[in-house]
């Protein structure tokens, strides 16, 4: 059975994206999964990914989601604007029928996983998706160690608990010397919230995002370690899942 990940955050900028795509790729060496950018107005899914704009299929009344590799497929805005510089510019109503479209119309294959890479905050895109997708989900909070970062990841946790979404733990993105770190950790502690860990600020993971090329392919680097570990905690939370 299809298990639902939920990246979040009520704040923006702390790597969600990041970690969505990163997550994809290093699960589908194994697993067939799915990555769903539900950020309307900030779809970088595709250009981490390295694919770029694609052309969606449409076979009867589905759409075919994109193919990354040959165990993880991808749908996106970004694969129906004319151009990466186009702004979304679309009220609350417009969103929501997106997103029931994301979900009801696209065929996605046989998937273990479908990840989706949710919008900062608590808006219409969080709460459909909640709503449609709420049996057989996990939330995973990201949040930089600040504390400003963490206030609003309390918020986004409760919304989860309002929603029966159960928590699959925190991470700590941008770990280090200049955002700190271990503030995440003794957050999920006090609150009894699984740790799932932390990555630490690094160039490699900034280059990578730029280039399009997920730092997980080098198995050389810190970096994926530290996700190499974190990604098993969340396949053990599935613990149906062998």
């Amino acid at each position: 059975m299809r298990k639902n990940i939920f990246i979040m955050s009520n704040k923006g900028g702390v790597g969600k994206t990041t970690i969505a795509v990163n997550l994809a790729f290093l699960l589908s060496q194994k697993y067939n999964v799915g990555l769903l950018d539900a950020d309307v107005h900030g779809p970088n899914a595709p250009k981490m990914s390295g694919i770029g704009r694609k052309k969606l299929k449409i076979v009867g009344d589905k759409i075919i989601p994109v193919k990354v590799n040959n165990n993880f497929w991808m749908m996106s805005i970004a694969f129906l604007t004319e151009r990466e510089s186009q702004p979304i510019i679309w009220r609350g109503p417009l969103k929501t029928k997106l997103i029931n479209q994301f979900i009801t119309d696209v065929k996605w294959p046989n998937l273990d996983f479908l990840i989706v890479d949710l919008p900062p905050g608590t808006g219409d895109e969080t709460i459909t998706i909640m709503q449609l997708l709420k049996e057989n989900s996990k939330a995973i909070i990201v949040s930089m160690p600040q504390e400003v970062s963490l206030m609003d990841a309390e918020k986004v946790i409760n919304m989860s608990k309002k929603f029966r979404i159960s928590m699959a733990g925190l991470i700590e993105n941008m770990s280090g010397e200049i955002f700190g770190k271990g503030t995440v950790e003794k957050f999920a502690k006090n609150n009894k919230i699984n740790f799932l860990g932390k990555i630490d600020l690094d160039k490699v993971i900034v280059d990578s995002s730029n280039t399009g090329k997920p730092f997980i392919l080098d198995k050389y680097t810190n970096a994926y370690s530290q996700f190499n570990n974190i990604a098993k905690k969340i396949v053990n939370v599935n613990k149906n899942l062998k």
